[in-house]
């Protein structure tokens, strides 16, 4: 089932803050390509009926990088319908709330033939709450997904852990690329957006606070 266009939030925001990639094309670097790998693998997924398989992706990398516009892309590829999506934190995700999901692996979504848990900052789960995903894990039925995104290197979490998703690694944009993203999108002066670039770190996220702060002083 292809997501729905009329799901995807416009790229083109006159605010940077307020801008969000809709595609694999809006985003830069390695978290362009790792979308466009993993949405093409959605899009093979959500096209089988019924579903015959599961999906289980843990993007691991520095803050701002992206993570969590790319699980976004693939849950909506998978789903078709944000209704058929639970977003969570991973401080929010105790060891009773995945009792609940396990109790409730038999039943799928009414609104999509999947069903799609995000957990952002998967690493803040207890390790109660985490070894209890273990078992969630192992029994997810096809036409489910868990995706999750963590901020931590992989070897700081549990090798058990690891094994169960395919995990990806998402590096930072180099300046020069940051750069000309931020200077094509909002007209910034190239040096601007090369100074701007620089200051972030390669954090995406930072560049935008900072190209905002810049265009707000230019009013």
């Amino acid at each position: 089932m292809p997501a729905d266009p009329d799901l995807l939030v416009s790229s083109t925001s006159a605010s940077p803050m307020n801008w969000k990639p809709a595609s694999p094309d809006d985003l830069i670097g390695q978290a362009r390509r790792v979308a466009e790998a993993q949405v093409t693998k959605a899009q093979r997924l959500a096209g089988a009926d019924p579903p015959n398989g599961s999906m289980k992706l843990l993007l691991y990398g520095p803050p701002g990088v992206g993570k969590t516009s790319v699980v976004e892309m693939v849950a909506r590829q998978l789903t078709g319908s944000p209704l058929a999506i639970e977003d969570f934190n991973g401080r929010e995700v105790t060891v009773e709330v995945v009792r609940e999901w396990m109790r409730g692996l038999a039943y799928g979504s009414l609104f999509s033939r999947w069903s799609v848990r995000i957990v952002n900052e998967l690493d803040r789960c207890s390790k109660e709450a985490q070894d209890l995903l273990l078992t969630y894990l192992d029994r997810l039925p096809p036409g489910r997904a868990l995706l999750g995104t963590s901020n931590l290197q992989l070897d700081l979490l549990t090798e058990r852990f690891q094994t169960r998703f395919q995990a990806v690694k998402l590096l930072p944009p180099d300046t020069e690329e940051l750069a000309a993203f931020l200077a094509a999108r909002w007209s910034v002066p190239k040096q601007t957006a090369l100074q701007i670039a620089e200051g972030s770190g390669g954090c995406v996220r930072a560049a935008l606070a900072d190209l905002e702060s810049w265009l707000d002083c230019q009013t």
